[in-house]
């Protein structure tokens, strides 16, 4: 009996030691692991600041363009009415201008028309005397 009781606390006293041994291993690996998490937890908080940095800057960012915004409303308006009442002058000015110069391009028509049938006119009564001269005259 004293062997199988030899034996039995061989098989404890080794099961002890394996079970410790992971213990061991197991601790090592956690405390790797909470080494991870605590490098990670740090990187964390360095980009959680940063975000609130950003944050920030957007803040402002956003502000300012809150400021600008109407300000370039404004601008926008003003500029639209310019190029508005500009459209109105030109067309106003097309207007005023486009009817005289109609008018004198149809009386220069006419005019040169005219000046043409009278110069075609005197070309053909001065180079197409008859003998007779017109039957005006009683000559023989």
């Amino acid at each position: 009996m004293t062997t199988l009781l030899a034996i039995c606390l061989v098989i404890v006293t080794i099961s002890i030691v394996a079970m410790a041994v992971a213990a061991i291993r197991i601790m090592s690996r956690v405390r790797r692991t909470s080494d991870e998490l605590t490098t990670l937890s740090q990187e964390g908080r360095l980009l959680i600041d940063r975000v609130n940095v950003l944050a920030a800057e957007a803040g402002e960012v956003v502000g300012t363009f809150r400021d600008v915004a109407p300000r370039a409303r404004r601008v926008i308006e003003h500029i639209e009415s310019i190029g508005e009442r500009a459209v109105d002058l030109s067309d106003a000015v097309i207007q005023e201008v486009e009817s005289p110069i109609r008018t004198a391009i149809a009386v220069a028509r006419g005019v040169r028309f005219g000046t043409r049938q009278l110069v075609e006119h005197w070309i053909q009564r001065f180079t197409s005397r008859s003998g007779d001269n017109g039957g005006r005259y009683d000559e023989p």
